[in-house]
């Protein structure tokens, strides 16, 4: 069961290969709807800085440069043993991003942007059961860039890795990552976003929407 994120992961990056970079976020959300990856109604395709009330944590950056933010619905992923999520005590594991922050250098025809991500992992009643040797578990997450007008640009897809030393429940890890956006004469980067955020099943997507609904 600890391999079934990396099978889904090799799965979907052969999927997403076969699409155009330049394809709308309209399409591409029916194209992908059933891996939950893209949502009109979480304010990814919306193609601006007025996104960012509707989403998770964004980057503190310049005026100047491109928006970076973490999609909210998609900034965790809960791994269980049965498929009744409704059932806390059949959680093995779960990660979620705690923290983005970037760094911003602008060219005349590129920008380059330096991210860091802050990720956390906390094993569930079930992964705390078997915490006798090492734990070891994989969940994706992508990185999207979006132009000025709505459509992606690319999308790259990554690969957490979350290794439980023996008795170790909870752990923390950083990912470092460069995006180079280009961009034509006298074009302005600050129109373009950058989101971030775990490549979901339907299911997923359903459950982390469902515990927004219930938090405080």
């Amino acid at each position: 069961m600890r391999f079934s994120f990396l099978l889904r992961l090799f799965l979907v990056l052969g999927f997403v290969a076969t699409l155009s970079a330049c394809k709308s976020v309209d399409d591409l959300q029916a194209s992908l709807g059933d891996v939950g990856l893209f949502d009109s109604s979480s304010g990814v395709s919306s193609g601006g800085r007025e996104a960012e009330s509707k989403t998770g944590m964004v980057a503190q950056l310049p005026s100047e440069c491109p928006v970076v933010r973490v999609q909210g619905d998609l900034s965790q992923i809960h791994q269980f043993e049965t498929s009744d999520p409704a059932n806390p005590k059949a959680l093995i594991a779960s990660a979620r991003i705690d923290g983005v922050s970037a760094q911003c250098s602008i060219a005349p025809t590129s920008t380059t942007l330096d991210i860091t991500l802050d990720f956390s992992g906390q094993l569930g009643p079930v992964g705390l059961k078997d915490m006798n040797g090492q734990a070891n578990y994989t969940y994706p997450y992508f990185i999207s860039v979006i132009t000025p007008s709505g459509q992606i640009l690319s999308k790259d897809v990554f690969a957490l890795a979350m290794m439980y030393d023996k008795g170790v429940a909870r752990m923390v890890k950083q990912d470092k990552l460069r995006q180079t956006i280009p961009l034509m004469e006298r074009q302005s980067a600050s129109g373009f976003q950058v989101v971030v955020g775990f490549q979901l099943t339907e299911e997923e997507l359903d459950y982390n929407r469902s515990q927004q609904k219930v938090a405080p």
